[in-house]
């Protein structure tokens, strides 16, 4: 469960943008009105660049690359997006595998995106490849050794693109063609299902937002990456927009899809969404349903999850939530049988609070989720166990530049993995994101 949708801070994104993170505008765009997802903005990159409303604006920097993602564009018709992050962590937990090692973490991370366009339709959106390349590297010793979630216990990620040390992968290249006006896409190939469904644009990317899985995806959704699949996507009108897709699920993410699909673990997931400028007369929202099937170990599983995003008027502030629940107590792909998560954002809080003008894309956020975690999560029946996980995460994320920020977080765990064993898990961070 890596969500890479896009590339919410301070990418390289305009109006069209690839789902992501989406969290398919840039962040400065989503934080004053999230618009939900008209399919130019989940299947597109744009081809301008990032936060013009940072300290530093127009810097030589942001020139050459506001012209490089035009020029590539006009001339090639290439979109693409970079998302680069040095993050380090220290964390106070002995590992749930007894381990004591690996508290200090500092990792490098990479997240790219490209599409091109190989038949050029004003009409219909045109024909596009699409592709995605995620990877993480190790900086010191005890990264080498284990990743965060292993060192702290945890039944999601600490951060959901940092993998092992050295690990790069594939988790998307597939056919996009747009039919009915743009109003229908249809994509095939390799998907990475995290790019199109359970969009959220205050909660969807480690690199400016959140980084506990709970805040990227919700763990009850069976998504998957680097496996065939396809999607169906509709937008009856500027409000509504329906989706419909399936992946295969048994092909690990840095293994040839060719040559280690089975067929016999997959997943149907459909999705709802409707999206009003003033949603229910508060502000901009948008809210999401996602009833979904998946086949795992010889048994077939169902389940539902949601998911909301709305602002409070013309405050400063902002909520999101998810919610999911699966039949299966076992074999969830993504790690939970049951969950809920929320939590409040607050735009630009520096300025706001001592009038000191800062960044568009600025914003302090605090999330919690409960989660009830998948059985295989679980070492051993004879451990002492909880029936849910609690993460509490704060984060801020401060733009220099239209290319760089800086975010300092802090997460707490508590029954780590529903173990009863275990001490709760403290995680402070920071990290530097460049996004190109």
């Amino acid at each position: 469960m890596k969500k890479h949708l896009i590339i919410t801070a301070l990418l390289a994104s305009s109006s069209l943008a690839i789902a992501n993170n989406n969290s398919n505008l840039t962040l400065s765009e989503q934080n004053q009105s999230p618009q939900g997802n008209l399919l130019n903005d989940i299947n597109l990159l744009g081809d301008e660049f990032g936060d013009e409303s940072t300290p530093i604006s127009n810097d030589a920097l942001t020139r050459a690359l506001t012209d490089i993602h035009k020029s590539a564009y006009e001339k090639l018709g290439l979109q693409f997006a970079l998302e680069q992050a040095f993050r380090y962590s220290k964390g106070d937990n002995a590992a749930h595998n007894g381990q004591s090692s690996g508290k200090d973490q500092s990792w490098y991370k990479i997240h790219a995106h490209a599409g091109i366009q190989l038949f050029e339709s004003a009409r219909h959106q045109g024909t596009w490849i699409k592709s995605e390349l995620s990877g993480s590297v190790a900086l010191n010793k005890h990264s080498g050794q284990t990743s965060p979630d292993e060192a702290w216990g945890a039944s999601g990620p600490a951060d959901c693109d940092i993998f092992e040390d050295g690990y790069f992968y594939m988790p998307e290249l597939l056919l996009s063609q747009g039919f009915m006006d743009g109003e229908l896409v249809i994509m095939g190939g390799i998907i990475n299902q995290t790019n199109y469904y359970d969009i959220n644009s205050y909660a969807n990317s480690t690199f400016g937002q959140f980084g506990a899985a709970p805040f990227v995806n919700n763990q009850v959704l069976p998504l998957g990456d680097s496996n065939f699949g396809f999607i169906a996507q509709y937008q009856f009108d500027d409000n509504w927009l329906m989706q419909i897709g399936g992946n295969m699920m048994d092909n690990e993410p840095n293994r040839n899809p060719f040559k280690h699909t089975s067929g016999k673990a997959w997943n149907l997931i459909a999705e709802l969404t409707w999206t009003h400028d003033n949603a229910f007369n508060i502000g901009a929202g948008a809210y999401r349903l996602q009833p979904f099937l998946f086949h795992a170990n010889g048994k077939n599983h169902g389940g539902i999850a949601f998911n909301a995003e709305q602002d409070l008027g013309e405050s400063p502030f902002a909520l999101f939530a998810r919610a999911g629940w699966s039949s299966a107590e076992a074999s969830n792909l993504c790690g939970a049988s049951a969950q809920v998560s929320g939590g409040i954002v607050f735009k630009k809080a520096i300025e706001v609070m001592t009038g000191l003008k800062e960044a568009d894309s600025n914003y302090l956020g605090v999330g919690i989720s409960f989660s009830k975690p998948d059985a295989d999560t679980l070492a051993g029946p004879n451990r002492a166990r909880h029936d849910r996980e609690m993460i509490l995460e704060c984060s801020y994320s401060y733009a220099i530049t239209p290319y760089c920020l800086i975010q300092p977080s802090y997460q707490h765990v508590k029954n780590p993995a529903g173990r009863g064993d275990v001490d709760s898990a403290d995680i402070i961070s920071v990290q530097c994101v460049f996004a190109f």
